[in-house]
């Protein structure tokens, strides 16, 4: 559990600190950093024997042998993985490693610590619905936009979309790529572009919802701000690249969704929580890279009798 907890802080800082170097330093200096940060080869070695056992199963139940109903990320993953070729156990923990979702869920409670008021519109959203997004995956719109909106604001890293040329490559402002260059998109400073969000600086938890969908009482939050198009977390658009953009996009960005949704539903659901220190700094910030600080400490207090 250490280890899954260090790996993504310490996979961002490893790939930040082998960027800075010289090409043929890189593989010397990453190859130590990796020993000595090593949370993700603790974290991989840990999988294989779940992750073999789910694959075995899984040829067993295509020869007609009952085997236990799995319902989580490794099952997922074997389950979409191409048939005609089926990924080794080693390749479906690769895939998982690369869903990241820990940090977005960490900025999300640290939000609604500090927007409270958006806090019961969203309980009682999930009273009314959350049985039947259980069942199909499918609604809870306030909380989407909720996460959207921490997501947008406290992004992970501030660029996306990163691809290498193969042959030369001209933009349409005459910027020229060379072969084996690499480009990537701002997307930190897309999320906060007056162009694509009005007041962009400002948190409002409700934006990507249709306006209609909000009562107009006292009860909800009015939207400081809120998009001419509502849209859900999973969408991809030049405006948003979370996920990546095209083809490239992150096909795991459905399950990421909605399991975000399930942790945040039910931490909302059974704890009161609060910021100890609500004007502390959230985050560690370098290059590329904003990660939370793990030493942030929320508190949490069981609701009517809660666990």
């Amino acid at each position: 559990m250490a280890s899954a907890r260090r790996y993504v802080e310490e996979t961002l800082l490893n790939a930040e600190l082998v960027k800075l170097l010289p090409k043929f330093l890189a593989p010397i200096i990453g190859g130590a950093l990796s020993r000595c940060l090593n949370s993700h080869k603790i974290f991989f070695n840990s999988l294989i024997p779940a992750t073999e056992q789910r694959i075995l199963e899984k040829d067993m139940k295509s020869n007609g042998y009952q085997i236990p109903q799995r319902a989580d990320c490794i099952q997922w993953i074997i389950e979409t993985a191409p048939k005609q070729s089926p990924w080794s156990a080693e390749r479906v923990i690769y895939e998982l490693m690369a869903i990241w979702f820990g940090s977005t869920i960490v900025y999300v409670i640290h939000d609604l610590c500090l927007h409270p008021e958006y806090i019961e519109p969203i309980r009682r959203e999930l009273e009314a619905s959350y049985e039947d997004f259980e069942r199909t995956g499918q609604g809870l719109p306030l909380l989407d936009s909720f996460i959207k909106e921490s997501t947008r604001l406290t992004p992970v890293e501030f660029m996306s979309v990163r691809r290498q040329a193969l042959q030369p490559f001209v933009l349409s402002d005459g910027t020229t790529v060379a072969v084996n260059e690499w480009a990537c998109a701002p997307s930190g400073a897309i999320n906060t572009c007056a162009e694509y969000y009005p007041y962009p600086e400002t948190f409002s938890g409700f934006r990507f919802v249709d306006s209609t969908m909000l009562p107009n009482t006292q009860e909800y939050p009015t939207p400081t701000a809120t998009q001419t198009n509502p849209s859900k977390l999973t969408d991809v658009d030049p405006s948003f690249l979370m996920w990546g953009t095209g083809r490239m996009a992150c096909p795991g960005r459905y399950y990421a969704s909605a399991f975000m949704k399930v942790v945040i539903a039910q931490l909302l659901m059974s704890y009161d929580f609060k910021l100890v220190n609500p004007g502390a700094t959230r985050w560690i910030s370098w290059r590329v890279a904003k990660i939370p600080k793990p030493w942030t400490k929320v508190a949490l207090t069981a609701r009517n009798g809660g666990p």
